[in-house]
């Protein structure tokens, strides 16, 4: 039993003394490359959603909140559901905060996101999934930070989604 009393306390008194320098690593300001760090989490977790960065700012756009997949089974209606999101949220990386900015007009998911000139532009995606008929959009909704409006842009000539876009460049 000496032996026992007497391993435990060498093995708490080599953690107290880790502890503080274990403390410094996690906490301290410059984190170690190659590691990850636990933020603030979305006001909406989902899936599915369009991510976008303008002006040191991150966001997170639309996507699909299901609470849980209900295969062949009937009225699997994910807009009357409230799955498929409008919502809109600004993440600021300096702050580690979010905000829930104005939503956009079309609610979606799997949709095409870039940005250009500061704006970001949201194309196509699926708008509902009802009894396994999905529904498309060719829709382009274009999101402006500066203002926190959302303006209609011309459509794409076919619905699609799970396409991808990106800017080559930037213009005004």
């Amino acid at each position: 039993m000496g032996k026992t009393v007497a391993a435990l306390t060498f093995v708490f008194v080599i953690m107290g003394a880790a502890l503080p320098f274990a403390a410094n690593l996690v906490s301290g300001a410059d984190v170690a490359e190659n590691t990850w760090t636990t933020k603030a989490p979305m006001n909406v977790a989902r899936s599915d959603l369009g991510v976008a960065a303008v002006n040191g700012k991150i966001y997170a756009i639309g996507g699909n909140a299901e609470a849980g997949y209900m295969p062949n089974s009937e009225g699997n209606d994910y807009k009357a559901l409230g799955w498929i999101k409008d919502t809109n949220e600004e993440y600021d990386p300096a702050t580690d905060t979010w905000k829930i900015k104005t939503p956009m007009p079309t609610p979606r998911c799997n949709f095409a996101i870039a940005t250009l000139a500061n704006k970001i532009y949201c194309i196509g995606g699926i708008t509902n999934w009802a009894s396994g008929l999905i529904s498309y959009t060719a829709i382009n909704e274009v999101y402006d930070p500066a203002t926190n409006t959302w303006e209609n842009k011309a459509p794409m000539p076919t619905p699609a989604s799970a396409q991808a876009a990106a800017v080559n460049g930037e213009s005004t």
